[in-house]
């Protein structure tokens, strides 16, 4: 099984880590409404993997975000972004980072 996320128009976006073990609710994210659709989804996916492994993670609260200049890895153009994160739970600070494909920022900009 994979990962999915539920994006409902109107509703709270939703990320099921693999085999439901763990699911994230963006209302579970302070600050995450300053966060594009792909970078959200992204986002929810990785929390979803962390509270798969420890059930006691979260809420959280978004820090800081850096966007970086676009690049080329193995032929795919990418934005690296940095997501600074709280976890208010447990009072730890930790980065999430990832790549967003130009595919991906094209088909945000056409919904």
């Amino acid at each position: 099984m994979e990962q999915s996320v539920k994006d409902e128009p109107g509703e709270p976006m939703v990320a099921q880590s693999k085999m439901g073990e763990a699911t994230v609710s963006e209302t579970e994210i302070r600050g995450i409404e300053e966060l594009t659709p792909v970078e959200k989804k992204h986002l929810l996916l990785q929390l979803s993997r962390d509270r798969a492994k420890d059930r006691s993670t979260g809420p959280w609260e978004i820090v800081d975000v850096r966007r970086e200049e676009w690049e080329t890895v193995k032929a795919t153009l990418v934005q690296p972004v940095e997501i600074d994160i709280r976890d208010t739970g447990k009072a730890e600070l930790f980065r999430v980072w990832f790549d967003i494909t130009k595919l991906e920022r094209e088909l945000e900009s056409v919904t």
